[in-house]
């Protein structure tokens, strides 16, 4: 119904955007002509005034005469300029006025004749030329053409007055009848307009509730939440919000984000970029770093972990965007008390593993001393009493630094790791391994391995590890061990593959279990070692996992943050 109506009022301002241009041209040539009329005459008044000041010097000899004459001739020309200007379009006229322009020369060029010959002194020869009528012939020869020029345009300009009375003739036909029938589309179409009214105030009713329901629901959860339009101006802020910020509602509605939330990193002191106004620039979901507190009204410093997200219309354009943020006052105190509690039990670990540890080194030199001194005297029954108790003690050795490198493991912060070069580690870890590389007849091979983000020492422990793995559970043949680094992302993905007996599926995640051992006394070690790596591995953020089949060897995947990436977690947590 309303494209009907559409179509007819389309209809009906064609119809009148016709007669307007019909209007237009009517009134535009009418001008014209009046304009032609006026430059004809113009142009026939300037001779005559020419063909005045040329008789009177004739007669006088005297200059001043020549005036209306010199000015005429000045003005002449911008007369016929004109003349051309208006017929430009017009074929016909335009070559008329092509046509006129000699002859109007001719006429000036016999003025100024007549007026040379008496300014030598030769009187009689120029009123021969004037008594010969060629001059009037000239002018009665301009007069017939300007007059055609005239009618001409004035023809024209009927013509177009006579088409725009033909196109309002058909306005005042298509108005008549496209009104009647808009006006029975327009009844129709306010019964439907009602109805949609209706049914809109329904649907705005139905929002209102929607939008309530939703401002109550962000009014009451624990978290700070803060809404703004694309200007980044505060449009909503509910009471946690509010009780942070220390302002009132009042001040923080239209605030600009900037002023209200004011956050700067706890160490450096140095401003935040505020996550709020990021997320109307990248149109991303955007959290705030490490070590970030906010800076309420009062000047109070309240460390907050908040995001930052854009909101859309359902076209996908930014309107705005949302911040919720909370207060983390007790995690951060939990953290410092955890951070404490896990340095005290570090420093009790490390002081226990040296007070076992000496007892059991005398343990263990004070058996293999007596070995060797009365091994003979104690028979084959007291060597084998003197192996266990050499070997167990060894053995607590080896446990006592496996648990202690496994406490250390866990206490660091990865932030603070400088590059390290992983070829310079899987050196250092070769020469470490050098007596069983060659006992073993070990083929060790490695990609040119690049700088990553993480500690020299960890670096060193996980090779170690899992190189030294790969020597202890070898199979027949030698070794042949092989470690490859590709990039994947923001992260190095180290694989260390080998030959060796193999590992079955259902313990290939028992393994990262700290004494998860699959051989007993067969095969020495503790079952710690890559538990520690898990831990290590899992600090900096990265994964370990192994790939195997019995019999067929196992490939050990290690991923370690790349140095840039590093740098900008550091960069994060500062």
């Amino acid at each position: 119904m309303l494209s009907v109506s559409a179509a007819l009022v389309i209809g009906i301002g064609a119809v009148a955007y016709q007669n307007g241009q019909a209007r237009a041209s009517m009134r535009a040539e009418s001008r014209a002509s009046q304009e032609v009329h006026d430059s004809t005459g113009d142009l026939l008044s300037l001779l005559k005034d020419a063909e005045t000041g040329q008789r009177g010097y004739l007669l006088t000899g005297r200059e001043t005469y020549l005036a209306p004459y010199t000015a005429a001739r000045a003005n002449i020309p911008v007369v016929l300029g004109r003349l051309r200007s208006l017929t430009v379009g017009q074929k016909d006229e335009a070559d008329r006025v092509a046509a006129l322009e000699p002859v109007v020369a001719a006429k000036i060029s016999e003025l100024a004749n007549t007026i040379e010959l008496r300014r030598a002194k030769e009187v009689a020869p120029a009123l021969e030329i004037v008594d010969s009528d060629r001059g009037k012939a000239l002018m009665d020869d301009i007069r017939t053409r300007c007059a055609y020029i005239r009618d001409a345009s004035s023809r024209r300009a009927t013509e177009y007055a006579e088409a725009a009375e033909k196109s309002a003739k058909a306005l005042t036909l298509a108005a008549t009848f496209g009104s009647a029938l808009l006006l029975a589309f327009l009844a129709a179409s306010a019964v439907a307009i009602f109805r949609g009214l209706k049914h809109r105030e329904q649907l705005y009713q139905d929002a209102s509730s929607n939008a309530e329901l939703l401002r109550v629901t962000l009014s009451s959860i624990g978290d700070g939440v803060i809404a703004t339009d694309r200007g980044a101006r505060i449009t909503f802020i509910n009471p946690v919000a509010l009780q942070l910020t220390g302002w009132t509602s009042e001040q923080a509605l239209q605030t600009p984000i900037q002023e209200l939330f004011r956050v700067v990193n706890e160490t450096t002191r140095a401003t935040v970029e505020n996550p709020l106004e990021k997320a109307l620039v990248t149109g991303q979901v955007v959290g705030l770093a490490n070590h970030t507190v906010l800076i309420a009204k009062d000047g109070k410093e309240i460390p907050i972990d908040d995001s930052g997200a854009p909101i859309r219309d359902r076209d996908g354009r930014i309107q705005g965007a949302v911040l919720v943020f909370r207060d983390i006052s007790a995690r951060r105190r939990t953290e410092r008390q955890l951070k404490e509690s896990n340095k005290q039990l570090e420093e009790f670990v490390a002081a226990a593993a040296h007070d076992l540890r000496s007892p059991l080194t005398s343990v263990h030199t004070m058996a293999e001393l007596l070995s060797r001194r009365f091994g003979e005297q104690l028979g084959s029954e007291g060597r084998d009493l003197l192996g266990f108790i050499v070997g167990g003690a060894g053995r607590m050795l080896r446990l006592l630094e496996d648990l202690l490198a496994y406490a250390q493991a866990s206490h660091f912060e990865p932030q603070e790791a400088e590059r390290t070069q992983l070829d310079a580690a899987l050196r250092t870890v070769l020469e470490n391994l050098r007596t069983d590389i060659d006992g073993t007849g070990a083929t060790v091979s490695a990609d040119a391995l690049p700088d990553a983000g993480i500690s020299e020492t960890h670096a060193v422990q996980l090779f170690q590890n899992v190189i030294g793995n790969a020597l202890k559970y070898r199979g027949d043949a030698p070794p042949d061990i092989r470690v490859y680094c590709d990039r994947k992302g923001s992260e190095w993905l180290i694989r260390v593959s080998d030959n060796g007996i193999g590992i079955e599926s259902r313990y290939l995640r028992e393994i990262f279990r700290p004494f998860r051992r699959l051989h007993t006394q067969e095969r020495p070690g503790s079952g710690i070692g890559l538990a520690t790596c898990d831990k290590i591995v899992t600090g900096y953020g990265g994964r370990i996992w192994a790939e195997s089949e019995p019999g067929k060897g196992s490939t050990f995947f290690i991923t370690v943050p790349a140095v840039e990436s590093q740098a900008a977690l550091g960069q994060e947590a500062s």
